[in-house]
């Protein structure tokens, strides 16, 4: 993906749950937030504040998400908390860069960012919404 290539929003990418959508969104809002600024700079404030607020924000987000799984009794949910893990530890190694002698450049975690987003939600995310369209005749909650 190019670095400079902003993540957009489709309808193709919800899960038809509002809070999770409404999660997602704002996370891309961040992503955005590191693509619009041209001219962050790698050991910047502005950089490591947003590094912070993905950070946080990632949190909040897939406890949200897999306790709606673990409600739903989603038999993928191990896996799905295992990519979880994964991303906040390359997450966390961003901010554990930023006072590295080679830290992460702010185009590297645009690029990664948004390719494991858009990747995450179109593959495991979509297997939870089948899951929970499938065993309650298309409601969720």
């Amino acid at each position: 993906m190019n670095s400079h290539t902003k993540i957009l929003w489709t309808d193709q990418l919800s899960v038809k749950v509002g809070s999770i959508d409404d999660q997602h969104k704002r996370i891309f809002d961040v992503i955005n937030n590191f693509i619009h600024e041209e001219t962050l700079e790698i050991r910047s404030l502005r950089f490591a504040e947003l590094l912070s607020l993905l950070t946080d924000y990632s949190l909040e987000h897939f406890r949200d998400e897999e306790l709606y799984m673990k409600e739903h009794g989603f038999p993928g949910i191990k896996e799905h908390r295992a990519a979880h893990k994964h991303y906040i530890k390359k997450v966390a190694y961003f901010n554990h860069l930023y006072d590295d002698i080679n830290p992460t450049k702010p185009e590297d975690v645009s690029d990664f960012l948004k390719e494991w987003w858009v990747n995450h939600i179109m593959q495991m995310d979509m297997d939870y919404k089948k899951f929970v369209e499938n065993n309650n005749n298309g409601k969720q909650s």
